[in-house]
Order: structure tokens, then C-alpha cells, then sequence
């Protein structure tokens, strides 16, 4: 007993050893709190944030929280310590205290932070609005979080109060301004975006200007990012998406329809009243006649001939217009409830533009490509039917025919000549 009393004394007796060994007891009861927490702050964790999951696969939240739960506590274990060791030097403690008050904030700003990461994961999970991102109101969070941290150390390593530390920051804020000026824009941005449901996770957009074109996969504070067709990654600046053009297809998927409008240009000089022969060769192709029956229901029979039809001004235009819209209300990929329309647009060097214009059934790029590919090119095939042609420039082996033409009228006048 006298040995381990003659030990306190000589310890008492020596600032430095006695500093020394409070120091020793604090950091042994950091580490205790720390294993402490990581060992049963973990189950309290469950049972009273995730206690809905217990039947359910194991979640990573519980883990993620008690460790930044771990963190901290240790801290706050060292600073309720220090009130009983009255003993070290003043300065000892108020470093130790300084030190205890910046890690406190530090790693309390990580936990909120962390909170903040599983709102929006659980949010991006379990919301009804599945392409709805919060991804940019979450970041701003954090933000607040990490400058009101900042705010509380900066007031702990300068002794003073908070309020002094947030009034002085209005002299230094023109200068915040123009540091956190893409911030506040990009802010504005997300939530002008984000509010009126103008783009959403999965919508597919098109820049031209930026030569983009592909679905939406991330929204986040300043940049919202693309995977393009060719599975390439664009980001774009959120603000942008206020002041450039872009084209977003989402209504069409959700329509469930997609629209085609295309054009074929005629040869104008082909076009022209019909006569009895164009009937003929109109009638057999299979459902000419009901258009037919439609067109002249009502008949003069006094007015016999081709007559009629140049005084009620039907050309084979007229009919061809009139077939096709009945061919293509007749197919299972348009929408029969949709806009069908075939018209004449203005006549131009190129020929006489006739445009399709309909609605497909499928939203698909691929199927949409096919039913598009199928009508033209029976549009083509079908033309000469009605003594209709096709324009086009001439082509080289339009020139060689022309030349051998030449040539045969060549040999046939030769000896005659």
C-alpha cells in the first residue's frame, strides 16, 4: 500500500507525468466508447429507424449510420471526461477542448450528410413518381450542412459566438456571390426542372446544337447527365436546360403513339386527269374501286367519257391520295384514332412533295423504323399503277441510256444518210 501511494505522490508531484497520464486515460476512453459503439450502436440502430426490415434481407443504412455514430460519440465521451480532470494545464485543456468541439461538427456534418444520402436512396426506391429526382435538393442540403459546420468551427477556434461569425460573412458576401455564382444558378435551375416536371429520370432528349441525344439517367445540383444512343455519357450544365433548346420525347412514349411525317416528290408531268384505260389499270390493284365508287357517287350519266373527270377535276393524284389514306387506316400498326392524312405540299424544283402523315402504334424505335420502311416503299412499288412517277435527279446510268439510245438511232439513219 505504501508503494502505491509513494506512485500517486510521485505522480501528483510531476506536472508533466500527471499530464501524461490524463492524456493516456482520455484516449483509452475514446477507443472503449468507439468499440463500445461499434458493437451495440449498430442494434439500437435497427431497432429504432429500421425495425419495419428485421424478416427482411439485412440493409446497409443501419451500418452506415452507426458508424458515423461511432464517430462522434467517442468525442463527446472525451469532453464529458475533461470536467474531472481538473489537473491539466489550461491550455492543455482548452486545446483538448477546441480539438473535441472541430471533430464534434466534423463528424456531426457526416452524419447528416449520411441521412441525407439514405433519404434520397429510399426516396429514388419507394416514390410513386419512379423517374422523380431529389438528387439536387440533397446536395443542397449538404451544402447548408457543411457551411453550418464551417460556421461552428470557425466560432470554436476563434472563441467567439456564432452570431459574430455569420454577421461578419455579409461583408464577404458579393465576394460569395461570385464564388458560388454556378451554384445558385444550377439551384434555380433544378428546381425551376425539378418543379414543373419538365424533365424527369428516363425521359429520352435531343440537343441538336450539342449533338445529344439519349435518356436521362442522373439529375444532380449542377449537372444533369445523358447516355446517349451509342451508350456514350454527356453532362450537361442543369442551367442550360433554361436557356438552350432541346427536344424531349417522353410525351410520345407516354402517348404511346409516334408520329411519322415524310415526304415523296412526284414528277409533275405525270400527273393528269383519268381516263377509262387509268381505270382499268387502277382496278387492279384491290381496294381502288371503293375510292373510285366514293369519287364518282352521283354521276351525270348524260356526261359520258373521260369528259366527266376532267370536269370534276379527278386526277390520278386525286385517287392515288384517296387510296392510300384508305390502305393505311387499314393497317395494324397505325393508330386508327390518330391523325391520317396524305396531302399535296408545295410544288418545288425537286418535283410535287406528297407528305404522310400518321401515327404509328408502337413507340419503338425499331418497330416504328419498320412500319415506316414498309408504307414507302409500297408507295413506291404502288405508283406506277396509277401512272404516277417518282422525281429524281438523273443519274449516270440515266445518262449511258440516253447515249446508247443515241447510238441505235445512230446505226438505224446511218446508211440511209
Amino acid at each position: 500500500m505504501n508503494y502505491l501511494v509513494n506512485i500517486q505522490k510521485f505522480i501528483e508531484g510531476n506536472t508533466l507525468l500527471s499530464a501524461s497520464f490524463s492524456l493516456l486515460l482520455l484516449v483509452i476512453a475514446g477507443m472503449v466508447a468507439h468499440l463500445i459503439c461499434k458493437f451495440f450502436v449498430v442494434k439500437v440502430v435497427r431497432k429504432v429507424f429500421f425495425s419495419t426490415h428485421k424478416k427482411q434481407v439485412p440493409l446497409d443504412k443501419d451500418v452506415r449510420l452507426s458508424e458515423k455514430l461511432s464517430n462522434f460519440i467517442p468525442v463527446i465521451t472525451v469532453y464529458y471526461l475533461l470536467q474531472f480532470m481538473p489537473d491539466l494545464p489550461e491550455h492543455l485543456l482548452i486545446a483538448i477542448k477546441t480539438i473535441c468541439g472541430i471533430l464534434f461538427f466534423v463528424y456531426l456534418s457526416l452524419f447528416f450528410t449520411e441521412v441525407l444520402e439514405i433519404v434520397n436512396n429510399s426516396y429514388s426506391r419507394k416514390s410513386k413518381r419512379k423517374n422523380h429526382s431529389i438528387k439536387g435538393y440533397i446536395q443542397v442540403g449538404k451544402i447548408l450542412v457543411h457551411i453550418l459546420s464551417a460556421i461552428m468551427i470557425l466560432a470554436i477556434m476563434s472563441n467567439k459566438s456564432p452570431v459574430i461569425i455569420i454577421s461578419s460573412l455579409g461583408a464577404v458576401a458579393a465576394v460569395l456571390m461570385l464564388v458560388f455564382q454556378h451554384t445558385l444558378l444550377s439551384l434555380v435551375a433544378n428546381i425551376q426542372v425539378s418543379s414543373n416536371d419538365v424533365l424527369q429520370l428516363g425521359d429520352w432528349i435531343e440537343m441538336p446544337e450539342n449533338g445529344i441525344s439519349g435518356e436521362v439517367i442522373d439529375i444532380a445540383l449542377h449537372t444533369i447527365t445523358i447516355r446517349n444512343w451509342d451508350n456514350t455519357l454527356s453532362r450537361i450544365p442543369t442551367k442550360n436546360f433554361l436557356t438552350e433548346t432541346y427536344t424531349n420525347w417522353q410525351a410520345m412514349f407516354t402517348s404511346g403513339a409516334r408520329r411519322i411525317m415524310r415526304s415523296f416528290h412526284l414528277d409533275q408531268t405525270s400527273i393528269r386527269f383519268i381516263d377509262q384505260e387509268m381505270v382499268q389499270q387502277m382496278s387492279q390493284v384491290r381496294g381502288v374501286n371503293e375510292q373510285l365508287s366514293a369519287l364518282m357517287d352521283g354521276r351525270d350519266s348524260s356526261v359520258v367519257g373521260d369528259r366527266w373527270f376532267a370536269d370534276n377535276g379527278i386526277t390520278n393524284l386525286t385517287v392515288f391520295r384517296k387510296y392510300l389514306t384508305a390502305w393505311l387506316s387499314q393497317r395494324d400498326d397505325i393508330k386508327k384514332d390518330m391523325y391520317i392524312v396524305v396531302r399535296a405540299m408545295k410544288p418545288s424544283p425537286e418535283g410535287l412533295p406528297v407528305e404522310v402523315y400518321c401515327f404509328t402504334s408502337s413507340v419503338l424505335w425499331v418497330d416504328y423504323e419498320n412500319s415506316q420502311s414498309a408504307i414507302f416503299e409500297y408507295i413506291y412499288a404502288i405508283l406506277a399503277q396509277f401512272s404516277l412517277r417518282t422525281y429524281q435527279h438523273p443519274t449516270g446510268n440515266d445518262f449511258w441510256r440516253l447515249s446508247q439510245h443515241r447510238e441505235a438511232l445512230n446505226h438505224q439513219q446511218g446508211p440511209e444518210a
